[in-house]
């Protein structure tokens, strides 16, 4: 088994039908969020509803992983990804599904700034 564990510096968003082939099964994700790191790629395909996901994939040519979740998962990856640093990316190359992105540690008590937390603070 090999981890690899690396920082990500750049994403990209896709919305909308998005067709491709995994494994001999055409899967039309709904959205696609693709993590970067120097020389890695993670890469999470949003699945609509009721929709059979193939197995995720590693692979050793690409340097990626990819992996298939829920449409309704999108929000919380888009979230994390444009208002948290550092984000790490980590990948089980046995076990591509178990792929995740985390944040870095952040001291207890950390707020945002600005946002729902400012307008209920000033008024």
């Amino acid at each position: 088994m090999t981890r690899h564990v690396f920082d990500v510096k750049k994403y990209r968003v896709t919305l909308g039908d998005h067709l491709t082939t995994w494994g001999g099964q055409d899967v039309r994700a709904r959205g696609v969020v693709a993590c970067f790191g120097d020389h890695l790629r993670l890469v999470f395909f949003f699945l609509p509803e009721g929709v059979s996901a193939p197995a995720p994939v590693w692979s050793e040519d690409g340097r990626m992983a990819c992996t298939f979740l829920p449409f309704d998962a999108l929000p919380a990856f888009v979230d994390m990804l444009r208002n948290e640093k550092p984000i790490t990316g980590n990948i089980d190359t046995d076990s591509p599904g178990d792929s995740f992105i985390n944040t870095g540690d952040e001291p207890v008590g950390e707020e945002e700034r600005g946002g729902m937390g400012k307008v209920i603070r000033d008024m």
